[in-house]
């Protein structure tokens, strides 16, 4: 067996999110103060909706995640403080909606825009996937999309290398087209969940921790590529993998494609 085609792309962490980008967040998100409030008033319109949609629903859920609590905890006791504390939370609900979209003085859009510099944390995210409109500074496309695009045989990847990227051999898809395009935002949802844990896990100096993010990662990516493999790449032989790891020389993730031929 030898590599077809191999791609390694390092996932670089940005400095900061580009300020238009910030401000567009900002803007867009306090522009659509009126029509939140409006929506949220709408679904909940009294206590009763509350009481359904929210209080009852949250409770339903809290009470499966406290089912396989130890017996240091009184599950009973504590599920139905949760209960009742919500049940009786309207009033408090409506008036606090009421302040921030409402009124002659609400501070929704004034919140957001003072919290404006703290969107800079989606370089985690955008480091992973890139900003598409950015080609010449932030990239279009990242390590993340890119290899997943690759898989599916887009050669316009190789048009946005960069010096974080290396690709090797002749490109192929390794999908079908139809499961391939299907499979594809679950593959990047997982790499960048993984990939922003370990960002937070290796600022904590937590090494094993962040490995173990990107192994198990790399595992859930390794049965959803078994799902969308054409039916040349299910044959003896071939072997198509995504790899997510911690490179120890570059102190950044790193995605590792490998496309294997009999």
């Amino acid at each position: 067996m030898a590599e077809y085609w191999k791609y390694i792309g390092y996932i670089t962490l940005p400095t900061d999110v580009p300020s238009d980008v910030k401000d567009e967040w900002a803007n867009t998100l306090a522009g659509e103060m009126s029509r939140i409030y409006q929506n949220l008033t709408t679904k909940i319109s009294t206590e009763d909706d509350f009481k359904s949609r929210i209080a009852d629903a949250s409770s339903d859920r809290y009470e499966d995640f406290l089912a396989s609590v130890g017996a240091g905890w009184d599950a009973s006791i504590i599920k139905l403080k949760q209960r009742i504390k919500l049940a009786r939370a309207y009033q408090s609900w409506q008036t606090g909606i009421g302040n921030a979209f409402g009124g002659t003085e609400p501070y929704f859009d004034d919140r957001v825009l003072a919290k404006k510099d703290k969107y800079g944390n989606a370089k985690y995210v955008l480091a992973g996937v890139g900003l598409r409109y950015d080609v010449a500074g932030f990239g279009a496309w990242r390590p993340i999309v890119k290899g997943v695009l690759l898989m599916r045989g887009d050669t316009r990847v190789q048009r946005y290398l960069t010096a974080d990227d290396s690709f090797t051999g002749t490109l192929h898809a390794v999908f079908d087209p139809t499961k391939g395009r299907l499979i594809t935002p679950s593959i990047i949802a997982h790499a960048v969940q993984a990939v922003v844990m370990a960002f937070y896990a290796d600022e904590a100096n937590d090494e094993t921790t962040r490995d173990s993010i990107l192994s198990n990662a790399t595992a859930t990516i390794d049965e959803l590529i078994n799902v969308a493999l054409n039916d040349e790449h299910k044959q003896s032989g071939y072997d198509v993998t995504y790899v997510l790891e911690w490179d120890s020389a570059q102190d950044k993730p790193k995605v590792t494609v490998t496309d294997v031929h009999p």
